[in-house]
């Protein structure tokens, strides 16, 4: 492990969690768009507060589980699995049910 291992870890969480409120502000500023086929803010909304809410149990289930690497690799990949499934079926799902048959 490195000596600088810390500070990495620190850097990485810190850019993406700018990268994460930049999106929850998009998604706060378009929420009123006139265009129905543009207007899924809500689902954009609920998206990111998914990704933020696994994100945090993540990092911090790795961090109590540190010593046992398999466990904390299998819990890991399921939030990632679950977040992306979650995130693609928020914003896709509600589009595709909408089309006409």
């Amino acid at each position: 492990m490195s000596h600088r291992m810390t500070t990495f870890v620190f850097v990485i969480y810190a850019y993406k969690g700018i990268l994460m409120a930049f999106g929850a502000f998009l998604a706060w500023e378009t929420r009123h768009v006139s265009i129905p086929a543009l207007n899924d803010s809500k689902y954009v909304g609920m998206s990111v507060y998914n990704v933020v809410l696994m994100c945090i149990m993540g990092a911090a289930i790795s961090f109590v589980l540190s010593d046992q690497q398999d466990v904390s690799f299998i819990i890991i990949s399921f939030f990632i699995i679950f977040c992306t499934t979650a995130t693609l079926c928020l914003v896709f799902v509600p589009k595709v049910s909408s089309l006409p048959l």
